[in-house]
C-alpha cells in the first residue's frame, strides 16, 4: 500500500519549485529600447556616488542603522532555521533516566530506569524535504529583505545629502542676492535724496530685501532640520554633515534600465515577491504530505531494575515501529490544503503586481529624469538671459531713463529663475538615484 501511495503521487510529493514567470516585454513603457542591454541597476552604489563624502556617509549608515541591524539579525535567525531544517534527515537522541517509589500496603518499591532513546521519522512521503526547501526559501526571501532595506538607506541617505547640497546652492544664491539688493537699495537712498525718486521706491526695495532675508533664515532653518533627519539615517545625534559643494554630481548623459528581465533578477522586493510564491509551492506540498501516513522507528537501549526488584539492575532493550495514518479530521486536512492552493494563487497574484508596481516606478523615474535633463538647459538660458536684463534695467535707472520697479521686477524674476534652476537639478538627481533603486541596483 505504501509503495502504490508512493508511487501515484510521488510527483507532486517530491517535485521541487521551478519559476515559471514571464515578464512583459512592454513593463516598463515604451522607454526602454529592446537592444538596451546596459543596466544601470547593475551599478554598484560606489560607482554611482562616487562624492567620497557620500561614500562615507552610506558606510556609516550601513554599520549603523538600527534597521539594517534588525534586518541582518533577523537573516541569522533564519540561517540557523535552515540549519535546523537540513539535519531533520537525522534521527532525535535523547538520554531519559526515571525513578519511581511507590508504597502499597507497608511495602515500598523503588524502580528505575536509565534509557537511550533514539527516534528517527522516516519522512518517506517527503515531509522532511518539503520542511528543509521551505526554511531555505525563507532564509533567501529575508536576505532579499535585507538588500531592500540596505538599498533603500543607500537612496534615502544619498537624497538627504544631494539635499543638503541643493540647500546650499539656494543659500548661496540668497546671500548674493541680499548683497546685490543691499547695494541697490543704497543706490535708490541716494537717487531719493537727490530728489529723482519718491520715498515709496524705497520702501518697496527695503520689503524686497527683508523678504530675501527672511528667505535666508528660512534656508537655514531647512538646512539644520535636513541635517538632522540624515543623522537619524545615520542612527547618530544631530551635527553638522560635511558635504561638497554644489555642482560637483553631474547626470549621465544617457540612462540605460536594461531589458525588463534585469528589472526580474535585480529588485529586491520582486525576487520577495517570487520567493513568497515558491514558500506558498511548499506549504501547499507539505498539506499534500498531511494526507499519507507519519512512520516513526524508535530505539530504546539501557538498564532497569524492573518493578522495585531487589537485585541489580538488568539490560534494556527495545525497538518500536509506527506508523500514523490520518483517517478523519473533521475536514481539517482538506480544508487546509484547499486553503493552501489559495493562498499559492494570492502569491502569484501579488507577484504580478508587484512586477506591474516596479515596471511603473521605472517608468515614472525615467520620465523626469528626461525631463529635468530638457529642462536644464533651459533653465540656464533663461538665467543668463534675466541677469543680462537685471544688469541692464540697473544701469538705465542709474542713468535716470528707467524707474525702480523695472529694477525690482528684473531681481525678483531673477532670484525665481536662480532657484527654480537649482531645484531641477535636484529634482533631477532625486529621481535619478530612485531610478537606480528602482532597478535594484546597490
Amino acid at each position: 500500500m505504501l509503495v502504490s501511495a508512493m508511487l501515484l503521487s510521488g510527483c507532486s510529493l517530491y517535485q521541487k519549485y521551478e519559476a515559471n514567470n514571464t515578464v512583459p516585454s512592454d513593463i516598463m513603457g515604451n522607454v526602454v529600447q529592446p537592444d538596451d542591454t546596459i543596466s544601470l541597476g547593475a551599478l554598484g552604489w560606489r560607482q554611482l556616488f562616487s562624492d567620497p563624502l557620500l561614500q562615507e556617509l552610506i558606510e556609516k549608515a550601513m554599520k549603523n542603522n538600527t534597521d539594517v541591524q534588525q534586518a541582518l539579525l533577523t537573516v541569522q535567525q533564519a540561517q540557523n532555521d535552515l540549519a535546523s531544517a537540513q539535519l531533520g534527515y537525522l534521527p532525535v537522541l535523547s538520554f531519559e533516566p526515571s525513578g519511581t517509589l511507590r508504597r502499597f500496603n507497608h511495602e515500598t518499591t523503588r524502580s528505575y530506569s536509565a534509557p537511550l532513546i533514539v527516534t528517527w521519522q522516516a519522512g518517506i512521503f517527503g515531509q522532511v524535504t518539503s520542511k528543509k526547501r521551505l526554511a531555505k526559501a525563507n532564509r533567501q526571501q529575508l536576505d532579499d529583505y535585507r538588500q531592500a532595506v540596505q538599498s533603500s538607506l543607500a537612496a534615502n541617505v544619498a537624497n538627504t545629502y544631494y539635499q543638503l547640497i541643493m540647500l546650499d546652492r539656494e543659500l548661496q544664491i540668497l546671500q548674493e542676492t541680499q548683497v546685490v539688493w543691499e547695494e541697490s537699495l543704497e543706490a535708490m537712498r541716494v537717487l531719493f535724496e537727490a530728489g529723482l525718486y519718491m520715498s515709496p521706491a524705497v520702501y518697496q526695495m527695503e520689503a524686497s530685501l527683508a523678504s530675501v532675508k527672511s528667505g535666508i533664515v528660512e534656508t537655514l532653518e531647512t538646512i539644520n532640520i535636513t541635517e538632522s533627519a540624515l543623522c537619524l539615517l545615520l542612527s547618530e545625534t544631530p551635527h553638522s554633515i560635511a558635504r561638497s559643494k554644489y555642482g560637483a554630481f553631474v547626470l549621465p548623459d544617457q540612462l540605460h534600465v536594461g531589458l525588463p528581465l534585469r528589472l526580474l533578477s535585480a529588485r529586491p522586493d520582486v525576487r520577495q515577491a517570487e520567493r513568497n510564491m515558491e514558500i506558498a509551492y511548499y506549504k501547499r506540498q507539505q498539506a499534500h504530505q498531511a494526507f499519507f501516513p507519519n512512520i516513526t522507528l524508535s530505539a530504546t537501549l539501557g538498564w532497569s531494575n524492573g518493578e522495585g526488584a531487589v537485585n541489580p539492575a538488568s539490560f534494556l532493550a527495545q525497538a518500536v515501529a509506527s506508523l500514523a495514518q490520518p483517517l478523519f479530521t473533521q475536514g481539517k486536512l482538506r480544508a487546509q490544503y484547499k486553503n493552501a492552493k489559495l493562498d499559492q494563487e494570492k502569491a502569484r497574484l501579488q507577484f504580478v503586481q508587484t512586477l506591474l508596481n516596479a515596471g511603473n516606478e521605472v517608468y515614472q523615474q525615467l520620465r523626469i529624469c528626461h525631463k529635468t535633463e530638457q529642462k536644464a538647459a533651459y533653465l540656464s538660458s533663461i538665467v543668463n538671459s534675466l541677469h543680462e536684463a537685471y544688469i541692464g534695467t540697473s544701469e538705465l535707472m542709474k542713468n535716470g531713463t528707467n524707474t525702480y520697479v523695472e529694477v525690482l521686477k528684473a531681481q525678483e524674476d531673477l532670484l525665481t529663475a536662480q532657484i527654480t534652476e537649482v531645484q531641477n537639478h535636484y529634482e533631477g538627481v532625486q529621481a535619478l538615484i530612485n531610478l537606480y533603486s528602482a532597478l535594484g541596483g546597490f
